[in-house]
């Protein structure tokens, strides 16, 4: 249905949060159906044999996510996870308001897999308050790469009983200087993995660690050559978002079938 109705116009409307909007309220309008989670899930299925791995401790069932900025109030994380996604990133959140709408989201509808919430700002007192609702944590950076901001955060992990993985987005334009900084900071003071932007991004990151340190590619991937591009470069995850809204859930299928091949 998405494909004849929802993706000639998505790929007709140049601005990004215009088309992510239609999408949304497709994908919204499908969660409300009776059964259409449950008939998603047969349909996509998230579960291929062969791409299940483990990143940071936690188990995926395939290396595809879905990132930031589609789920924009944490309210629509399972219906996108049932597209074939193993995980789903939530927000940008910058302030505790957004972070607490998203929980009470949570708490009327609890995850049915891995999530995550993007977190821009407020960042200390949004991950103290989102800690026991998620399963790791992304701290985006992009907007002010400084990595002083994880010292506190770090130590507030340490307050808790259960370990949970903390890893920095970085923007798109850092030097090789910047890119050897945030590696070591990351690997010296225990940050679990590096949201990487671009290819080079993670070839380097993957040199600089010794493929030490896990990687998830957010490097506009809108085709399965792409997909098993970025994992070859390093990654260890990918995430997909305008490719979704742009040529639909099938991206998700077609994505693990190609490297569901290349494993064989």
């Amino acid at each position: 249905m998405y494909s004849l109705l929802i993706r000639p116009l998505t790929k007709r409307i140049a601005d990004n949060d215009k088309a992510s909007s239609i999408a949304l309220r497709y994908f919204k309008f499908q969660g409300k159906i009776p059964g259409g989670r449950f008939v998603s899930r047969m349909i996509h299925g998230n579960r291929p044999g062969g791409l299940e791995r483990e990143v940071f401790g936690l188990q995926f069932y395939n290396p595809v996510g879905l990132g930031a900025g589609l789920d924009l109030a944490g309210e629509l994380y399972n219906d996108l996870n049932d597209l074939g996604f193993s995980f789903v990133e939530t927000g940008p959140f910058a302030d505790l308001a957004s972070v607490r709408k998203a929980i009470a989201n949570i708490q009327k509808d609890p995850q049915n897999d891995i999530l995550a919430p993007c977190i821009s700002g407020d960042y200390f007192r949004s991950f103290c308050l989102a800690y026991d609702f998620f399963d790791f944590f992304v701290i985006d950076i992009s907007d002010n790469p400084d990595m002083d901001l994880f010292d506190d955060i770090l130590d507030a992990r340490l307050s808790y009983d259960e370990y949970k993985p903390v890893v920095v987005k970085i923007p798109e334009d850092l030097s090789s200087e910047q890119l050897d900084e945030i590696t070591d900071y990351c690997m010296l003071n225990s940050v679990d993995g590096i949201e990487a932007r671009s290819i080079r991004q993670i070839g380097y990151i993957h040199s600089r660690s010794g493929g030490r340190l896990p990687i998830i590619a957010n490097c506009h991937i809108k085709t399965p050559e792409q997909a098993a591009e970025a994992l070859e470069s390093g990654a260890s995850l990918i995430e997909v978002r305008m490719g979704l809204v742009r040529k639909g859930p099938r991206l998700v299928e077609q994505i693990l079938k190609h490297l569901s091949d290349k494993n064989k």
